[in-house]
């Protein structure tokens, strides 16, 4: 599902696969994942979201989708280090404070609100069928920051790596499964957020990886990756056999120990 233009079964699809095989991580609990109803979730804030201008499109996209339940109504677990999803179907709405964010056009819908103003807004545009990953400091930005500065605020987000929906979640799923990006469990100062690791320092470094053959022995500098890297793989990830509760009790009891 790798196609430039949108397309509402597409993108409910290609989310479906990805929180499936996110809720496979030693982080969230396996029932966590909840799909829309035939008729879509009822309760989506309809009224607040064309309040806010978002298109027929976007609502109904949103009345459709699944998400990763939280039982905090205005709690959203985190998909990565900077992201977390936000439960339209409960009602909540994303993070408009930013006035960025407020001059996003009507075919534009978050999909996760940043953990903290170095995380990222998830863009879902319903006009091109992308994902743009939005810092709303520009700290990932593409391309010139003098350009970047000229532009309109409602063009801003336009700046920031995008990607087809489904070549979007692909890249994260293989970031997880080939442990280039690891989730733990949540440690106290964190809340409810995941604990995560990374082997990359940016993403060329994660292309790289991506590519390497890790059949063999795999040098990692950080010991607390080394080790989660480590826990992972001796409770048999990727495998069908993957001990999810074995490496999420593991990974809790060496990062408490560790006091990380």
């Amino acid at each position: 599902m790798t196609s430039t233009t949108y397309s509402r079964d597409e993108t409910i699809a290609s989310t479906t696969d990805f929180y499936k095989f996110y809720i496979r991580l030693p982080y969230l609990d396996p029932d966590a994942l909840v799909l829309a109803p035939k008729d879509g979730w009822p309760n989506v804030d309809t009224t607040e979201l064309s309040n806010r201008g978002r298109s027929d499109e976007v609502i109904e996209l949103l009345r459709h989708l699944p998400y990763i339940g939280h039982p905090d109504f205005r709690g959203g677990w985190t998909v990565d280090l900077g992201s977390e999803c936000i439960q339209y179907h409960k009602g909540a709405c994303y993070n408009d404070s930013p006035e960025l964010i407020k001059a996003l056009p009507g075919h534009v819908i978050p999909i996760a609100n940043p953990t903290d103003r170095n995380g990222c807004y998830m863009l879902l545009d319903t006009q091109t069928g992308k994902i743009t990953r939005y810092n709303i400091m520009a700290n990932n930005i593409e391309g010139n920051w003098d350009e970047y500065e000229r532009l309109d605020d409602n063009d801003k987000w336009r700046a920031f790596p995008t990607a087809p929906v489904g070549q979007f979640f692909e890249r994260y799923q293989k970031l997880y499964e080939k442990l280039v990006c690891m989730v733990a469990p949540p440690v106290d100062s964190h809340g409810d957020r995941g604990t995560y690791f990374t082997r990359a320092d940016n993403t060329v470094e994660e292309d790289e990886l991506l590519e390497a053959d890790d059949d063999g022995e795999v040098e990692i500098e950080d010991e607390f990756t080394k080790e989660v890297y480590d826990i992972y793989k001796r409770n048999g990830w990727p495998g069908i056999s993957f001990a999810r509760e074995a490496c999420k009790e593991e990974l809790k009891r060496y990062l408490e120990e560790a006091d990380y």
